[in-house]
Protein backbone atom coordinates (compact mmCIF):
# COMPACT_ATOMS: atom_id res chain seq x y z
CA UNK A 1 0.00 0.00 0.00
CA UNK A 2 1.12 3.29 -0.95
CA UNK A 3 0.42 6.52 1.26
CA UNK A 4 1.42 10.29 2.21
CA UNK A 5 3.48 9.85 -1.36
CA UNK A 6 3.53 14.08 -1.27
CA UNK A 7 5.53 13.92 1.37
CA UNK A 8 9.28 14.61 1.14
CA UNK A 9 11.93 13.50 3.10
CA UNK A 10 15.20 14.68 3.14
CA UNK A 11 18.50 12.35 4.26
CA UNK A 12 21.71 14.02 5.18
CA UNK A 13 24.63 10.63 4.90
CA UNK A 14 24.32 7.60 2.44
CA UNK A 15 25.84 5.53 5.17
CA UNK A 16 24.26 1.75 5.98
CA UNK A 17 21.73 3.51 8.29
CA UNK A 18 21.08 6.39 6.14
CA UNK A 19 20.47 3.77 3.27
CA UNK A 20 18.49 1.63 5.33
CA UNK A 21 16.48 4.47 6.17
CA UNK A 22 16.03 5.05 2.58
CA UNK A 23 14.77 1.76 1.64
CA UNK A 24 12.07 1.60 3.83
CA UNK A 25 10.86 5.07 3.65
CA UNK A 26 10.99 4.86 -0.41
CA UNK A 27 9.33 1.95 -0.13
CA UNK A 28 6.46 3.14 2.07
CA UNK A 29 5.65 5.78 -0.86
CA UNK A 30 7.36 9.03 0.01
CA UNK A 31 9.34 10.94 -2.32
CA UNK A 32 13.33 10.66 -0.57
CA UNK A 33 16.27 12.50 -1.62
CA UNK A 34 19.63 11.60 -0.42
CA UNK A 35 22.60 13.63 -0.15
CA UNK A 36 25.86 12.07 0.60
CA UNK A 37 29.77 13.60 -0.24
CA UNK A 38 30.71 10.48 -1.99
CA UNK A 39 30.11 9.69 -5.60
CA UNK A 40 30.57 6.25 -5.47
CA UNK A 41 27.87 6.11 -2.51
CA UNK A 42 25.78 8.47 -4.25
CA UNK A 43 25.77 6.00 -7.18
CA UNK A 44 25.57 3.25 -5.48
CA UNK A 45 21.99 4.22 -3.51
CA UNK A 46 20.93 5.83 -7.06
CA UNK A 47 21.02 2.10 -8.53
CA UNK A 48 19.13 0.80 -5.95
CA UNK A 49 16.81 2.77 -4.18
CA UNK A 50 13.84 4.89 -5.87
CA UNK A 51 15.26 8.08 -4.58
CA UNK A 52 17.04 11.69 -5.97
CA UNK A 53 20.72 11.22 -4.83
CA UNK A 54 23.13 14.29 -5.28
CA UNK A 55 26.51 14.71 -4.22
CA UNK A 56 27.37 17.17 -2.14
CA UNK A 57 27.77 18.90 0.79
CA UNK A 58 23.79 18.52 3.12
CA UNK A 59 25.24 21.30 6.07
CA UNK A 60 25.64 23.51 2.94
CA UNK A 61 22.82 26.70 2.47
CA UNK A 62 23.66 26.56 -1.42
CA UNK A 63 23.59 22.56 -1.80
CA UNK A 64 19.71 22.61 0.56
CA UNK A 65 18.42 25.19 -1.31
CA UNK A 66 19.66 24.02 -4.85
CA UNK A 67 17.51 20.58 -3.44
CA UNK A 68 14.60 22.94 -2.14
CA UNK A 69 14.80 21.43 1.72
CA UNK A 70 12.56 24.01 2.78
CA UNK A 71 9.86 21.68 1.53
CA UNK A 72 11.01 18.87 4.01
CA UNK A 73 8.52 17.49 5.94
CA UNK A 74 11.28 15.75 8.14
CA UNK A 75 15.29 16.28 7.30
CA UNK A 76 17.32 13.62 8.46
CA UNK A 77 21.01 13.80 9.53
CA UNK A 78 22.61 10.24 9.85
CA UNK A 79 26.57 11.21 8.34
CA UNK A 80 29.31 10.22 11.22
CA UNK A 81 29.89 13.41 12.15
CA UNK A 82 28.17 14.69 15.45
CA UNK A 83 28.97 18.58 13.99
CA UNK A 84 27.64 17.79 10.37
CA UNK A 85 24.07 16.65 11.51
CA UNK A 86 23.89 19.09 14.14
CA UNK A 87 24.63 22.15 11.60
CA UNK A 88 22.62 20.31 8.60
CA UNK A 89 19.78 20.39 10.63
CA UNK A 90 19.97 23.90 11.70
CA UNK A 91 20.44 24.93 8.72
CA UNK A 92 17.39 22.79 7.35
CA UNK A 93 15.52 24.05 10.15
CA UNK A 94 16.01 27.84 9.77
CA UNK A 95 15.34 27.00 6.15
CA UNK A 96 11.39 25.93 6.77
CA UNK A 97 11.84 21.75 7.28
CA UNK A 98 9.14 20.85 9.30
CA UNK A 99 11.12 18.48 11.52
CA UNK A 100 14.98 17.79 11.62
CA UNK A 101 16.37 13.96 12.84
CA UNK A 102 19.78 13.87 13.88
CA UNK A 103 21.80 11.24 14.61
CA UNK A 104 24.63 12.62 17.86
CA UNK A 105 27.04 9.90 19.33
CA UNK A 106 29.24 12.09 21.71
CA UNK A 107 28.26 11.94 25.32
CA UNK A 108 28.77 15.52 25.45
CA UNK A 109 26.21 16.55 22.67
CA UNK A 110 23.65 13.93 23.80
CA UNK A 111 23.43 15.45 26.92
CA UNK A 112 22.13 18.33 25.56
CA UNK A 113 18.81 16.94 23.83
CA UNK A 114 16.39 19.58 25.39
CA UNK A 115 18.32 22.78 23.88
CA UNK A 116 18.58 21.10 20.54
CA UNK A 117 15.25 20.40 20.93
CA UNK A 118 14.41 24.27 22.23
CA UNK A 119 16.80 26.51 20.89
CA UNK A 120 17.94 24.71 17.68
CA UNK A 121 14.55 23.19 16.48
CA UNK A 122 15.69 19.40 16.78
CA UNK A 123 12.78 17.33 16.98
CA UNK A 124 14.76 13.96 17.55
CA UNK A 125 18.20 12.64 18.62
CA UNK A 126 19.08 9.41 18.02
CA UNK A 127 22.17 8.32 19.90
CA UNK A 128 22.56 4.78 18.68
CA UNK A 129 24.89 3.21 20.74
CA UNK A 130 23.06 4.08 23.73
CA UNK A 131 19.89 2.77 22.41
CA UNK A 132 22.12 -0.58 21.27
CA UNK A 133 23.29 -1.08 25.08
CA UNK A 134 19.23 -0.37 26.15
CA UNK A 135 18.09 -3.23 23.58
CA UNK A 136 20.65 -5.55 25.12
CA UNK A 137 19.77 -4.79 28.50
CA UNK A 138 16.18 -5.53 27.84
CA UNK A 139 17.46 -9.04 26.13
CA UNK A 140 18.94 -10.02 29.23
CA UNK A 141 15.72 -10.09 31.28
CA UNK A 142 14.71 -13.14 29.68
CA UNK A 143 17.22 -15.92 28.73
CA UNK A 144 15.33 -17.50 26.30
CA UNK A 145 14.16 -13.92 24.47
CA UNK A 146 16.20 -12.80 21.66
CA UNK A 147 14.33 -9.21 21.31
CA UNK A 148 12.51 -7.56 23.89
CA UNK A 149 10.81 -3.86 22.79
CA UNK A 150 8.74 -1.90 25.15
CA UNK A 151 6.10 0.14 23.93
CA UNK A 152 3.34 2.35 26.17
CA UNK A 153 5.92 4.07 27.96
CA UNK A 154 7.17 0.95 29.52
CA UNK A 155 3.48 -0.66 30.48
CA UNK A 156 3.82 -3.47 27.82
CA UNK A 157 6.39 -5.69 25.98
CA UNK A 158 7.06 -7.52 22.79
CA UNK A 159 9.05 -10.26 23.04
CA UNK A 160 10.84 -12.65 20.45
CA UNK A 161 11.94 -16.40 21.68
CA UNK A 162 12.29 -19.53 19.62
CA UNK A 163 10.23 -23.02 20.85
CA UNK A 164 13.15 -25.60 21.91
CA UNK A 165 12.32 -29.59 21.77
CA UNK A 166 11.26 -29.63 25.80
CA UNK A 167 9.26 -26.18 25.70
CA UNK A 168 6.12 -26.65 27.29
CA UNK A 169 4.41 -24.49 23.86
CA UNK A 170 5.80 -27.58 21.83
CA UNK A 171 3.07 -29.22 20.17
CA UNK A 172 0.41 -27.62 21.35
CA UNK A 173 -2.32 -25.59 19.92
CA UNK A 174 -2.83 -21.59 21.20
CA UNK A 175 -6.55 -22.56 22.61
CA UNK A 176 -4.54 -25.02 24.55
CA UNK A 177 -2.34 -22.25 25.80
CA UNK A 178 -4.74 -19.98 26.52
CA UNK A 179 -7.11 -22.69 28.33
CA UNK A 180 -5.04 -24.63 30.32
CA UNK A 181 -1.82 -22.90 31.34
CA UNK A 182 -3.35 -20.13 32.39
CA UNK A 183 -0.82 -17.43 30.88
CA UNK A 184 -2.17 -13.50 30.38
CA UNK A 185 0.47 -13.31 27.06
CA UNK A 186 -0.67 -13.37 23.34
CA UNK A 187 1.00 -14.81 20.26
CA UNK A 188 0.59 -12.66 17.91
CA UNK A 189 2.95 -13.77 15.03
CA UNK A 190 4.40 -17.30 14.27
CA UNK A 191 7.66 -17.59 12.19
CA UNK A 192 8.07 -21.05 10.51
CA UNK A 193 11.07 -22.11 8.04
CA UNK A 194 11.43 -17.90 7.56
CA UNK A 195 8.01 -17.67 6.58
CA UNK A 196 5.56 -15.51 8.68
CA UNK A 197 2.08 -16.16 9.52
CA UNK A 198 -0.60 -14.84 12.06
CA UNK A 199 -1.56 -17.76 14.01
CA UNK A 200 -5.33 -18.73 14.71
CA UNK A 201 -6.91 -20.89 17.62
CA UNK A 202 -5.74 -24.30 16.38
CA UNK A 203 -2.63 -23.41 15.32
CA UNK A 204 -0.15 -25.94 16.89
CA UNK A 205 3.07 -24.56 17.99
CA UNK A 206 6.35 -26.90 16.97
CA UNK A 207 10.13 -27.16 17.99
CA UNK A 208 12.04 -24.45 15.50
CA UNK A 209 9.33 -21.96 15.62
CA UNK A 210 10.16 -18.04 16.63
CA UNK A 211 7.16 -16.48 18.61
CA UNK A 212 5.96 -12.50 19.27
CA UNK A 213 4.06 -12.37 22.44
CA UNK A 214 3.11 -9.04 23.72
CA UNK A 215 1.51 -8.68 27.15
CA UNK A 216 1.38 -6.22 30.55
CA UNK A 217 5.39 -6.29 31.58
CA UNK A 218 4.82 -7.62 34.67
CA UNK A 219 2.88 -10.59 32.99
CA UNK A 220 5.94 -12.10 31.06
CA UNK A 221 7.56 -13.28 34.58
CA UNK A 222 4.71 -14.57 35.81
CA UNK A 223 3.52 -16.64 33.01
CA UNK A 224 7.41 -18.02 32.08
CA UNK A 225 7.42 -19.01 35.74
CA UNK A 226 3.94 -20.90 35.09
CA UNK A 227 5.89 -22.43 32.10
CA UNK A 228 8.65 -23.20 33.79
CA UNK A 229 10.52 -21.14 31.75
CA UNK A 230 13.91 -19.52 33.30
CA UNK A 231 13.54 -16.44 34.70
CA UNK A 232 16.85 -15.74 36.59
CA UNK A 233 17.84 -12.92 37.77
CA UNK A 234 21.41 -11.12 36.51
CA UNK A 235 24.06 -11.45 38.76
CA UNK A 236 27.33 -11.92 36.81
CA UNK A 237 27.84 -10.39 33.15
CA UNK A 238 30.77 -10.13 31.09
CA UNK A 239 31.47 -7.68 28.71
CA UNK A 240 33.75 -8.15 25.42
CA UNK A 241 35.29 -4.85 24.42
CA UNK A 242 35.23 -0.88 25.79
CA UNK A 243 33.75 0.86 23.57
CA UNK A 244 30.50 3.18 24.24
CA UNK A 245 27.75 1.12 24.01
CA UNK A 246 29.80 -1.32 26.30
CA UNK A 247 30.05 1.32 28.58
CA UNK A 248 26.34 2.73 28.50
CA UNK A 249 25.34 -1.06 29.02
CA UNK A 250 27.90 -1.81 31.86
CA UNK A 251 26.16 1.55 33.87
CA UNK A 252 22.75 0.26 33.51
CA UNK A 253 23.62 -3.55 34.55
CA UNK A 254 25.55 -2.01 37.48
CA UNK A 255 22.53 0.14 38.40
CA UNK A 256 20.53 -3.00 38.25
CA UNK A 257 22.48 -4.57 40.87
CA UNK A 258 24.55 -7.32 38.45
CA UNK A 259 28.28 -7.64 39.04
CA UNK A 260 30.12 -6.33 35.58
CA UNK A 261 33.29 -7.52 33.91
CA UNK A 262 34.47 -5.80 30.86
CA UNK A 263 37.38 -7.30 28.89
CA UNK A 264 39.37 -4.61 26.54
CA UNK A 265 42.78 -5.78 24.86
CA UNK A 266 43.66 -1.88 24.27
CA UNK A 267 45.05 -0.59 27.37
CA UNK A 268 44.64 3.04 27.06
CA UNK A 269 40.98 2.28 26.51
CA UNK A 270 40.74 -0.51 29.39
CA UNK A 271 42.26 2.51 31.57
CA UNK A 272 40.12 4.98 30.75
CA UNK A 273 36.87 2.64 31.03
CA UNK A 274 38.39 2.00 35.16
CA UNK A 275 38.37 4.86 35.65
CA UNK A 276 34.84 5.99 34.00
CA UNK A 277 33.28 3.03 35.71
CA UNK A 278 35.05 2.24 39.00
CA UNK A 279 32.38 -0.11 40.15
CA UNK A 280 33.20 -2.76 36.76
CA UNK A 281 36.13 -4.74 36.76
CA UNK A 282 37.65 -4.18 33.92
CA UNK A 283 40.76 -6.49 32.34
CA UNK A 284 43.18 -5.45 30.02
CA UNK A 285 43.15 -8.91 28.06
CA UNK A 286 41.95 -10.35 24.87
CA UNK A 287 38.88 -12.13 25.54
CA UNK A 288 39.38 -15.66 24.22
CA UNK A 289 42.53 -15.30 26.19
CA UNK A 290 41.14 -14.04 29.12
CA UNK A 291 38.24 -17.08 28.39
CA UNK A 292 41.42 -19.48 29.06
CA UNK A 293 42.10 -17.94 32.64
CA UNK A 294 38.51 -18.42 33.91
CA UNK A 295 37.86 -21.34 36.16
CA UNK A 296 35.27 -23.82 35.12
CA UNK A 297 33.42 -22.25 38.24
CA UNK A 298 34.01 -18.59 37.24
CA UNK A 299 32.54 -19.44 33.90
CA UNK A 300 29.55 -21.25 35.14
CA UNK A 301 29.04 -18.64 37.68
CA UNK A 302 29.28 -15.97 34.14
CA UNK A 303 25.20 -15.44 33.89
CA UNK A 304 25.62 -13.57 30.37
CA UNK A 305 28.50 -12.77 28.16
CA UNK A 306 28.07 -9.89 25.45
CA UNK A 307 30.06 -9.64 22.66
CA UNK A 308 30.61 -5.87 21.34
CA UNK A 309 33.76 -5.48 20.02
CA UNK A 310 34.19 -3.39 15.84
CA UNK A 311 35.14 -6.94 14.84
CA UNK A 312 31.96 -9.14 13.76
CA UNK A 313 33.66 -12.19 12.87
CA UNK A 314 35.28 -11.69 16.99
CA UNK A 315 32.41 -11.28 18.41
CA UNK A 316 30.68 -14.37 16.26
CA UNK A 317 34.00 -16.47 17.82
CA UNK A 318 33.53 -15.24 21.14
CA UNK A 319 29.96 -15.26 21.00
CA UNK A 320 30.10 -19.29 20.16
CA UNK A 321 33.04 -20.08 22.47
CA UNK A 322 30.67 -18.86 24.95
CA UNK A 323 27.73 -20.83 24.57
CA UNK A 324 29.92 -24.25 24.13
CA UNK A 325 30.93 -23.37 27.64
CA UNK A 326 26.98 -22.98 28.76
CA UNK A 327 26.95 -19.22 29.51
CA UNK A 328 22.92 -19.11 29.78
CA UNK A 329 22.71 -16.13 27.73
CA UNK A 330 25.18 -15.67 25.12
CA UNK A 331 24.86 -11.77 22.91
CA UNK A 332 26.52 -10.95 20.19
CA UNK A 333 26.97 -7.49 17.92
CA UNK A 334 27.09 -7.37 14.06
CA UNK A 335 27.07 -5.41 11.41
CA UNK A 336 27.01 -7.77 8.54
CA UNK A 337 24.03 -9.75 8.14
CA UNK A 338 26.04 -12.06 5.89
CA UNK A 339 28.38 -13.33 8.70
CA UNK A 340 24.90 -15.00 10.24
CA UNK A 341 25.63 -17.74 8.24
CA UNK A 342 28.49 -19.07 10.37
CA UNK A 343 26.32 -19.17 13.42
CA UNK A 344 25.44 -23.28 14.12
CA UNK A 345 22.26 -24.32 13.10
CA UNK A 346 19.71 -24.62 17.00
CA UNK A 347 22.24 -21.86 18.45
CA UNK A 348 21.22 -19.98 21.18
CA UNK A 349 23.05 -16.58 20.57
CA UNK A 350 20.93 -13.53 20.21
CA UNK A 351 22.79 -10.90 17.94
CA UNK A 352 22.06 -6.86 17.99
CA UNK A 353 23.18 -4.45 15.49
CA UNK A 354 23.69 -0.97 16.34
CA UNK A 355 22.55 0.40 12.88
CA UNK A 356 18.97 -1.51 12.69
CA UNK A 357 18.45 -0.41 16.06
CA UNK A 358 18.79 3.64 14.89
CA UNK A 359 16.91 2.73 11.82
CA UNK A 360 14.27 1.52 13.57
CA UNK A 361 14.07 4.16 15.93
CA UNK A 362 14.08 6.67 13.38
CA UNK A 363 11.55 4.96 11.17
CA UNK A 364 9.18 4.46 14.03
CA UNK A 365 9.52 8.43 14.89
CA UNK A 366 9.07 9.21 11.15
CA UNK A 367 5.95 7.41 10.71
CA UNK A 368 4.50 9.57 14.24
CA UNK A 369 5.34 12.39 12.03
CA UNK A 370 4.24 12.12 9.11
CA UNK A 371 0.55 10.80 10.72
CA UNK A 372 0.09 14.11 12.54
CA UNK A 373 -2.31 15.31 10.68
CA UNK A 374 -4.72 11.73 10.67
CA UNK A 375 -6.80 10.68 13.44
CA UNK A 376 -4.33 7.82 14.72
CA UNK A 377 -1.14 9.01 15.69
CA UNK A 378 1.64 6.47 15.49
CA UNK A 379 3.12 6.56 19.12
CA UNK A 380 6.25 3.74 17.51
CA UNK A 381 6.91 1.15 15.11
CA UNK A 382 9.16 -2.11 15.98
CA UNK A 383 10.31 -3.67 12.24
CA UNK A 384 11.37 -7.19 12.56
CA UNK A 385 12.17 -10.00 9.81
CA UNK A 386 13.70 -7.17 7.54
CA UNK A 387 10.40 -5.46 7.58
CA UNK A 388 8.13 -8.30 7.05
CA UNK A 389 6.65 -8.06 10.24
CA UNK A 390 6.02 -4.80 11.91
CA UNK A 391 4.24 -3.93 15.19
CA UNK A 392 2.47 -0.73 15.52
CA UNK A 393 1.61 1.50 18.37
CA UNK A 394 -1.28 3.83 18.20
CA UNK A 395 -3.03 6.73 20.04
CA UNK A 396 -6.60 6.55 19.54
CA UNK A 397 -9.08 9.37 19.79
CA UNK A 398 -12.81 9.69 19.38
CA UNK A 399 -12.63 10.41 15.55
CA UNK A 400 -11.49 6.88 15.05
CA UNK A 401 -14.20 4.46 13.27
CA UNK A 402 -14.67 1.30 14.79
CA UNK A 403 -14.79 2.37 18.43
CA UNK A 404 -17.36 0.79 21.25
CA UNK A 405 -17.86 -2.31 18.89
CA UNK A 406 -17.14 -5.55 20.20
CA UNK A 407 -14.36 -7.24 18.22
CA UNK A 408 -15.95 -10.32 17.83
CA UNK A 409 -18.19 -8.06 15.26
CA UNK A 410 -15.67 -6.71 13.49
CA UNK A 411 -13.54 -8.30 10.79
CA UNK A 412 -9.85 -7.50 11.22
CA UNK A 413 -8.11 -8.08 7.46
CA UNK A 414 -5.52 -11.09 6.66
CA UNK A 415 -2.47 -10.95 8.35
CA UNK A 416 -3.12 -8.39 10.86
CA UNK A 417 -3.68 -8.96 14.37
CA UNK A 418 -4.44 -6.67 17.39
CA UNK A 419 -1.88 -7.59 19.83
CA UNK A 420 -3.23 -5.78 23.07
CA UNK A 421 -4.76 -2.29 24.09
CA UNK A 422 -3.55 -0.28 26.86
CA UNK A 423 -5.59 1.49 28.92
CA UNK A 424 -5.09 4.28 31.44
CA UNK A 425 -3.13 1.63 33.54
CA UNK A 426 -4.59 -1.83 32.60
CA UNK A 427 -3.41 -3.83 29.10
CA UNK A 428 -5.26 -5.91 28.04
CA UNK A 429 -5.27 -8.91 26.20
CA UNK A 430 -8.01 -8.81 24.01
CA UNK A 431 -10.81 -10.98 23.78
CA UNK A 432 -14.30 -11.24 21.79
CA UNK A 433 -15.91 -8.73 24.23
CA UNK A 434 -13.60 -6.15 24.33
CA UNK A 435 -13.54 -2.94 22.35
CA UNK A 436 -11.59 -0.40 21.28
CA UNK A 437 -12.31 3.23 23.08
CA UNK A 438 -11.11 6.88 22.85
CA UNK A 439 -8.01 7.20 24.64
CA UNK A 440 -6.57 4.01 24.33
CA UNK A 441 -3.15 2.88 22.88
CA UNK A 442 -3.44 -0.29 20.68
CA UNK A 443 -0.66 -2.55 19.46
CA UNK A 444 -1.01 -3.72 16.25
CA UNK A 445 1.13 -6.95 14.30
CA UNK A 446 1.23 -6.81 10.39
CA UNK A 447 2.51 -9.12 8.18
CA UNK A 448 3.66 -8.19 4.31
CA UNK A 449 1.23 -5.69 5.04
CA UNK A 450 1.93 -1.34 5.48
CA UNK A 451 -0.50 0.54 7.17
CA UNK A 452 -0.96 4.01 7.81
CA UNK A 453 -3.94 4.65 10.24
CA UNK A 454 -6.06 1.96 12.63
CA UNK A 455 -8.82 1.72 9.88
CA UNK A 456 -6.48 0.46 7.69
CA UNK A 457 -6.54 -2.94 9.76
CA UNK A 458 -10.36 -3.64 9.37
CA UNK A 459 -12.32 -4.78 6.37
CA UNK A 460 -14.86 -2.20 5.58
Amino acid sequence: MKYHNNMKIFIVGGGEIGKALAVYLARDGYEITIIDREESVVNSIGNTVDAICFQGNGASFATLKELNANEADIFIAVTDSDEMNILSCLTAHMMGAKHTIARIRDVDYAGQNRFYRDKLGLSMTINPDLATAMEVSRLLRFPLATRVEVFARGRAELVEMSVGEGSPLNEKSLIEIDQNMGINLLICAVVRQGEAFVPKGDTVLRTGDILYMTGAAEEFRKSFKKLKLPVKPLKSVMISGGGRVSSYLAVALLRQGARVTIVEKDKKVAQTLSEAIPKASVMHDDTLAYFDSMSSSDIANTDAFIALTENDEYNLVAAMFAESQGVGKVVSRINAKSRLKVLPPGSGICTVSREDVAVDRILGYSRSLLNAEDNDAVESLYRLMDGKIEFIEFKIDENDKNLNIPLKNLKLKRNILLGCIMRDTRTIIPRGDDMLMPGDTALIATINRQIARLEDIFIS
